[in-house]
């Protein structure tokens, strides 16, 4: 239980240790996010847990609920249940409440637009310092979804923020903090929707010309880190970008994507592919184990995707197993492409574990590195299988 009289200047206190600020700041915007809607019951936000159990960020985000008879706001973490209540927070700055239920009213009639940000852009809003209670209530009410943390609202509430987010990005002191708040410009106002939308039809065309299927969402997704890649690289803006790659620079792109996907046989029923390369059995009960701990790294971060992939491949590998008619004395025969989309699954999961991702709670503390050294051997191994043992399948760079 937090009184939140006791949280009233605790910022000018110089003894305050560190900790107990953070902790402060914390709570801050847990009423923050508490107050920014009147919807009742249980809310999610896209406010991360503060706890590290096992030294390793907790994966959760946080779930709020304003309770007003008696006046208490309620907060909880679902991933380690670490949970508060605070009370006398009425009135206070931190204090969102609507003014009346007209303003719900308001944007009843209204048409609501949502935008999804990705996290990092999210929080460099939330510290923007002198944002209107409009344009707070805006962030704060939002909720986390598969790609980042979405926003929605009345129009006139997203025009009050862009119209702070121009501002951020004239005063801007270096290009890239530029760049930072151009894109988060471009993501509200939509201007690159329609060459997204377009981009991503012609990628999609592309591949089918080669007998693969992709995911909507995953080529966009490809695209956005493409044209910040290169953004990023040139020194010019992202709607610079745009204006240079047409569709034979997309066509290329999806042909490259072919060529680096072939060997896998996207699309392909790995069962009924020819079982062509031995494998130690030992070999593949460790690369059972790699597959199924690439899964828990790729659920500890909200990556279904990811984890689903992982557990098809697990799954396919039971079924042969399960073929076998006594237990194996010697190499079990896999499909080549059941084994190039392992390594790229290990692979893939060793360079997400590099850039911060989280490990299971059962882990150790520290287990990261150790664990993407691991996926990446084991990936080595698998490709040193296909080099030796496999044939070359599908198109390539120069077909």
């Amino acid at each position: 239980m937090t009184d939140f009289h006791d949280l009233d200047g605790i910022d000018l206190d110089l003894e305050v240790p560190g900790p107990a600020l953070r902790f402060a700041n914390y709570l801050r915007r847990v009423m923050l996010a508490a107050t920014a809607s009147l919807e009742r019951g249980p809310r999610p936000t896209a406010l991360p847990c503060r706890r590290r159990p096992g030294r390793v960020k907790c994966p959760g985000r946080l779930v709020v609920e304003r309770q007003d008879l008696p006046p208490y706001l309620n907060w909880e973490c679902p991933s380690c249940g670490e949970a508060g209540t605070i009370e006398n927070w009425r009135g206070s700055e931190y204090d969102l409440s609507p003014p009346s239920q007209s303003s719900n009213g308001r944007e009843a009639e209204e048409v609501i637009r949502t935008v999804i940000l990705p996290e990092a852009s999210y929080w460099l809003l939330l510290d923007v310092p002198v944002l209107d209670q409009d344009c707070e209530r805006l962030l704060y009410r939002a909720r986390p979804v598969a790609g980042g943390v979405e926003l929605f609202g009345c129009e006139a509430d997203f025009e009050e923020l862009e119209g702070y987010i121009a501002f951020e990005a004239d005063r801007a002191t270096t290009k890239k903090a530029q760049r930072k708040w151009d894109d988060i410009f471009t993501r509200l106002t939509g201007e690159s929707q329609d060459w997204l939308g377009h981009g991503t039809a012609v990628v999609l065309e592309e591949l089918s010309n080669f007998g693969l299927i992709a995911a909507r969402g995953h080529v966009s997704d490809m695209l956005g880190r493409h044209v910040a890649t290169l953004a990023t690289s040139l020194g010019i803006t992202e709607k610079s970008v745009q204006h240079h790659v047409d569709d034979q620079n997309l066509r290329e792109l999806a042909r490259h994507m072919a060529v680096e996907l072939a060997a896998e046989q996207p699309g392909a029923d790995l069962l009924a592919q020819p079982r062509n390369i031995p494998v130690p059995f030992k070999a593949l009960a460790r690369l059972l184990t790699a597959l199924a701990e690439a899964a828990h790294v790729r659920v500890e971060n909200a990556d279904a995707v990811g984890a689903h992939g992982a557990m098809q491949i697990v799954s396919l590998l039971g079924q042969v197993l399960y073929d076998i008619p006594s237990a194996p004395r010697g190499d079990v025969l896999l499909p080549q492409a059941a084994l190039a989309r392992a390594a790229r699954v290990l692979d893939a999961t060793a360079l997400l574990l590099r850039q911060g991702a989280a490990v299971s709670p059962d882990l150790p503390a520290g287990s990261d590195t150790g664990l993407a050294t691991a996926f990446s051997r084991d990936a080595d191994k698998l490709r040193r299988l296909l080099d030796l043992h496999g044939s070359s399948t599908g198109p390539t760079p120069h077909s």
